[in-house]
């Protein structure tokens, strides 16, 4: 049976009525105001097939991914504590993928007195997403929301907690993703984002200067300009940065690893040309005399965790 979308014209709208074993993934068409609006649509439409084209294969593909939202979902449960709560009652995680930490949470729900959105910009990741769920923790309350971050899909001070893992750095427009956060947050609310910030893949990047310079790769925040976002959009933040490293025995494998994972769209306006045989293999024997060890092929992803909370006003 066809999956029933339900289309909202406005963001501001979409009051998101919390449904116990909801099957169903909404969907809100946002009002994106942007000088370059036919290249921001284009490009998210593209992140968002890439992922779903990956949907069924990316958590076997995702190793660093799931180590960081492990890493990311220590932080939240810590904030949790700091609060005396199993989990707040109202959470979103924004581009929750495959689901994976969805599942988490809703295992913990276990008096199910919290409801958690899920969202992400990919239809097919939400049905995966779904359908696993369905399988492994069929009585949860989840709400599946096809959505941006930079419109989130939900009223005012909404949600008593937000979870993101690896996804923002797939926004250009870190301000309007914390302000939309800020937005839906509850007064007194909190939570964690890890975010993919400057300096990842930069091995990749310097073999792709060296070997074919207008090949390049997605150029990511810094952990500054993620945290000063916060702050400007009125919200308390604690930051701290980490870095991954992956090892590849080869090139083919290394670039297989990011585009198995759905995440080889590049976000400048730079049309990428299909890798031809001779310069893959310049590339290789770049990658391999600067950065080649023992293990083989690194490959970095520099991550930055953002631990927020949203004041309570002062009367």
């Amino acid at each position: 049976m066809a999956d029933k979308v339900n289309v909202s014209a406005k963001h501001s709208a979409a009051k998101i009525r919390p449904v116990a074993n909801s099957a169903r993934i909404e969907s809100v068409e946002n009002n994106i105001v942007n000088t370059n609006i036919n290249h921001e649509q284009q490009l998210k439409s593209r992140i968002a097939k890439q992922f779903s084209r990956a949907a069924t294969r990316y958590d076997a593909a995702a190793q660093v991914q799931i180590d960081i939202a492990d890493d990311a979902l220590k932080l939240f449960f810590e904030r949790c504590d700091e609060h005396s709560q199993i989990l707040p009652k109202r959470i979103i995680d924004i581009g929750c993928g495959t689901g994976r930490v969805t599942r988490e949470l809703a295992r913990l729900n276990t008096q199910h007195t919290s409801h958690i959105f899920a969202m992400d910009l990919a239809l097919g990741m939400l049905k995966h997403a779904r359908e696993q769920t369905v399988e492994d923790a069929p009585n949860t309350n989840i709400s599946w929301l096809q959505g941006d971050a930079e419109h989130l899909p939900l009223g005012d001070s909404a949600a008593s907690g937000v979870f993101s893992s690896m996804a923002l750095q797939w926004c250009k427009n870190s301000t309007q993703v914390c302000t939309e956060i800020n937005r839906v947050l509850a007064p007194g609310a909190s939570g964690v984002l890890a975010i993919m910030c400057q300096g990842s893949m930069h091995e990749l990047d310097t073999c792709w200067q060296h070997v074919d310079s207008q090949r390049k790769i997605n150029q990511f925040a810094s952990a500054e300009t993620w945290s000063s976002a916060a702050k400007a959009a009125g919200l308390q933040v604690t930051a701290q940065q980490k870095s991954y490293v992956t090892w590849h025995k080869d090139v083919r494998e290394l670039l297989g690893s990011i585009k198995n994972i759905g995440a080889n769209v590049v976000t400048s306006n730079t049309r990428q040309k299909a890798i031809s045989r001779n310069t893959l293999h310049a590339l290789e024997l770049y990658y391999q005399s600067t950065f080649g060890r023992n293990q083989g092929l690194p490959l970095t992803y520099n991550v930055c965790f953002l631990s927020l909370v949203k004041p309570v006003s002062k009367q």
